[in-house]
């Protein structure tokens, strides 16, 4: 059942809203106070169904309660639009399960009731004391990285200590640190205006990038044609020209192959490379070693495909992209991810299509105000180094001091170089490789601190468990929006009273930094905050709020501008690359494992996101649970042909085996999937016994994943797991 508006607001009417587990949603509570006072205000904020889109949107209240929410058109992210996982999201208001105060573990192991002002005073009485013995580097900060990002690094550059860690390692931190090496930043896609667009691993359909989206269909409608390359047939690929079914952890061979072509034919923008890259005259003596009659022997894509899409790609220059993509194929992925985003970032350069239309741009992202410029001095950044080793030569080079290595932390709690830490808005322990070991690290710390809405299963390990209100109770940080040819401001702003004893990061943040004796750098209110960051556009906080989302600075123009690189143009030879002993031009590099051909039972395990839910952040909530089960999406994918060698029948239930971990499902049998590769959804495999409606239900590639960090940047190499899959 392909899962459509009607059917999923069928689902919304007919099931959880109407459950006795939704009293709070109940239809005649509804009716009831609808008839006392039928008035609604339009409220505007930013959705957080996601960490990536941050959709600007219109919150409807009705008699106090939240009722809809619709997007807001002049956001560049969304167009107007809301997805399904941000409909469901906002029924996280009204959840019975969410914690409503906050809460201490006590010796049975479970957890009681305390008010603010003990939380405050235990916590940071802890924290003194472990720093004391230990040291401010012993202590960490794991957030996902928002709008309200800012707050936890000033509280830990007042602290004293650089262990600040965001999900990257195990989603994007390849890529970024390859663009980075490259064209000096993250670009963005003129999806719209492509005439030719090959997509790599991406699937902005499933991982749902709503303007990326309408811009494809836009594109497709106009003439442009779209190219995916996947190892799955993704719901991205339904719209595609073509499929290219490659092999997975190939997709370098892939991109080599194209440049290859490109380059041996003269295809390239000759007078772009000659003005605004360096390197290209070593490239070209290095491509040779990689025609399509090789890459085909090891991607699966047959070369007269790859000269075809390769000159297809050329001949539509400048107006033409292969799409800098996300998680996907080189995100975090493979051992061989990092060079694959500089191949893919090299390839957009040689065809000239950067800061060009319907090619790649750097975002127009305002410049906010800051707190100094009111009277309240930032805090001096720590000159000790990360404990990860992030952006250390000799260590993880290329790793980002603002992410880190989330996955590295069990390891650093194990050895005792962590004590103490601080998690806001994520879960590692469902979210990150290789769980029994997280759950190892994370419980060897003195102290663990959660700040979340619900008890996840990070939450379930913690010491301290302190509520922040839900979005849709409390405002944030004023946000940019980010990926855009416009320059655009919005915010989280309160549409209705917390319904319970909750309070927004900065109120915590706030009560435990006097305790720790740095309230000094926390003498403003976020209103102040937020003043200050408007101030550079002669934009009140009241304007802002009206609105909601406000247009600022002159739109893009086309033309390359200086790049933030060392040479200040796109390096295709890296030097600094060089200096770290990390290969300066994309080569080809084999992925770290590799399933046995000869046992018809070893494959590699995929994962992916699906358009209704967002990782493990909102499978608890039934009316999206209710929708992916009836979608019957919660199924491994299982080449049609390898099936039927093993005795496999659709439906069937499959046990998993890989070097760490087992676990059961069943499985779905399709001719879309590259038959070395089975595919799992991501999100499932809850196994908190707080969210009793989801747990149990599915497994995680997290079960099967060991930990693994990439040389490079230290990403985890989630797809190279290697699995035995027999019928249970």
């Amino acid at each position: 059942m392909a899962i459509t508006r009607r059917s999923f607001l069928k689902i919304a009417g007919g099931s959880a809203l109407a459950s006795a587990t939704w009293q709070g949603f109940g239809c005649d509570i509804w009716k009831s106070a609808a008839r006392r006072n039928p008035d609604i205000k339009v409220i505007p904020t930013q959705c957080q169904g996601c960490g990536a889109n941050r959709c600007a949107v219109f919150a409807y209240v009705r008699n106090g309660r939240v009722w809809k929410i619709e997007g807001n058109p002049e956001a560049n992210n969304n167009l107007g639009t809301v997805c399904p996982r941000g409909h469901g999201y906002i029924h996280e208001l009204y959840d019975p399960h969410r914690i409503k105060q906050p809460l201490k573990r006590n010796e049975s192991g479970g957890y009681e009731p305390i008010s603010w002002e003990q939380a405050f005073s235990e916590i940071s009485t802890q924290l003194n004391l472990i720093m004391m013995d230990n040291g401010p580097q012993s202590v960490f900060w794991l957030h996902y990285p928002m709008a309200n990002a800012a707050l936890g690094f000033r509280f830990m550059h007042s602290l004293g200590s650089p262990n600040i860690f965001s999900h990257g390692s195990t989603c994007f931190t390849a890529r970024n640190a390859a663009f980075n090496a490259t064209c000096g930043g993250l670009p963005g896609v003129d999806l719209k205006n492509s005439r030719y667009t090959i997509i790599v691993g991406r699937n902005p359909s499933g991982g749902i990038k709503l303007q990326q989206m309408k811009d494809l269909t836009y594109a497709k409608e106009n003439g442009g044609k779209i190219v995916v390359v996947d190892p799955r047939h993704s719901e991205t690929a339904i719209i595609a020209d073509e499929w290219l079914p490659v092999k997975p952890g190939t997709d370098l061979a892939l991109i080599l192959a194209m440049l290859n072509v490109i380059i041996e034919e003269g295809l390239y923008d000759k007078d772009f490379v000659k003005k605004n890259t360096v390197g290209f005259d070593r490239l070209q003596d290095e491509i040779i070693a990689y025609p399509p009659e090789w890459a085909e022997k090891v991607c699966d894509i047959p070369k007269d495909t790859i000269y075809r899409v390769a000159r297809e790609l050329a001949a539509n220059k400048p107006t033409a992209l292969v799409h800098r993509g996300y998680h996907g194929g080189y995100g975090a992925s493979y051992k061989n991810s990092f060079q694959t985003a500089r191949a893919i970032a090299i390839i957009n350069a040689v065809i000239g299509n950067y800061e060009r239309k319907g090619g790649l741009y750097m975002p127009l992202r305002p410049e906010l105000g800051e707190l100094k410029e009111g009277g309240h001095p930032s805090p001096d950044i720590p000159q000790i180094p990360k404990a990860d080793g992030s952006g250390i030569p000799g260590r993880y080079p290329a790793g980002s001091y603002s992410d880190g290595i989330t996955h590295a932390i069990p390891e650093l709690a194990l050895s005792g170089e962590l004590k103490a830490g601080i998690v806001y808005h994520s879960n590692p322990a469902r979210t990150n490789p290789n769980p029994q070991r997280v759950i190892a690290g994370y419980k060897k710390l003195d102290l663990l601190v959660v700040i979340d809405c619900i008890m996840s299963e990070t939450a379930s390990m913690a010491h301290y468990v302190l509520p922040e209100s839900f979005y849709l109770e409390r405002d944030d940080n004023v946000d940019t929006v980010h990926s855009a040819k416009t320059g655009q401001l919005t915010m989280v702003q309160q549409v209705v009273k917390p319904l319970h004893d909750t309070k927004n990061l900065l109120e915590i943040i706030s009560g435990l930094a006097q305790g720790v004796g740095i309230g000094r750098y926390f003498t403003f209110s976020l209103d102040d905050l937020n003043g200050y960051r408007l101030k550079p556009f002669g934009i009140t906080l009241a304007e802002l709020k009206e609105k909601g989302l406000i247009s600022v600075g002159e739109p893009w123009k086309e033309g390359f501008r200086k790049a933030a690189t060392p040479s200040g143009k796109i390096e295709i030879y890296s030097e600094k690359l060089d200096k770290w002993g990390v290969d300066p031009l994309p080569r080809w590099q084999e992925p770290l494992v590799t399933p046995d051909t000869a046992d018809p039972h070893s494959f590699r395990l995929l994962h992916g996101k699906q358009a209704l839910q967002t990782n493990s952040m909102t499978v608890h909530i039934p009316i999206l649970m209710e929708a992916s089960k009836r979608t019957d999406s919660v199924r491994l994918l299982m080449n049609r042909q390898r099936a039927a060698a093993i005795g496999l029948e659709d439906g069937d239930t499959v046990r998993l085996r890989s070097q760490i971990g087992s676990g059961n499902i069943r499985v779905r049998l399709t001719d879309g999937l590259h038959p070395s590769a089975v595919w799992l959804p991501s999100g499932f495999g809850i196994f908190s016994r707080h969210l009793t409606a989801v747990y149990g239900m599915g497994i995680s590639y997290n079960d099967f994943c060991p930990t693994y960090f990439d040389p490079v940047v230290g990403h985890c190499m989630s797809s190279e797991i290697i699995v035995r899959v027999e019928k249970a």
